[in-house]
């Protein structure tokens, strides 16, 4: 099973380098990006919860593409794709960029601590997971994302 989560994680960071590269612009880039973040989340939780076998190893990757979005993600934003059909993004963000980069930064603060965290084990990984890594997505996303219907 181990080699199993590695294999997802790595295809995971594959394919999120190949559709970026392959991406029509900023707002898809996003879209690649928080679709890295959503896999890694979701293993991430599942371990914590004990749903799959915990993995040290792949809670750590799963943590460590989480902890690389945010130096990639806040360069997306450039005038104008707030007015792509496709996007989520609030126009909060361009009004409050400040506040939106503090948020990024809560997001690698808190992915590289439940990343050391996975080395410590499943309680020490469901702690740093269930609490700080996914309060960091739910206070970004009330915030800086159009509510889905």
């Amino acid at each position: 099973m181990n080699r199993l989560y590695k294999a997802v994680i790595a295809a995971g960071a594959l394919s999120v380098a190949a559709a970026a590269t392959a991406a029509a612009g900023p707002v898809e880039d996003r879209q690649e990006l928080m679709k890295s973040v959503g896999k890694s989340i979701k293993l991430s939780v599942r371990m914590a919860k004990g749903e799959v076998p915990y993995d040290a190893a792949a809670a750590a990757a799963a943590m460590q593409t989480i902890n690389g979005v945010p130096d990639k993600f806040t360069k997306l934003f450039p005038e104008g794709s707030d007015m792509h059909l496709k996007t989520t993004a609030a126009l909060r963000i361009w009004e409050d960029m400040k506040g939106f980069l503090a948020r990024a930064a809560d997001m690698k603060a808190a992915s590289a601590k439940a990343r050391v965290a996975a080395g410590q084990g499943q309680d020490a990984f469901k702690a740093a997971v269930l609490g700080p890594v996914l309060k960091t997505c739910k206070a970004c996303h009330d915030t800086y994302r159009i509510k889905k219907n």
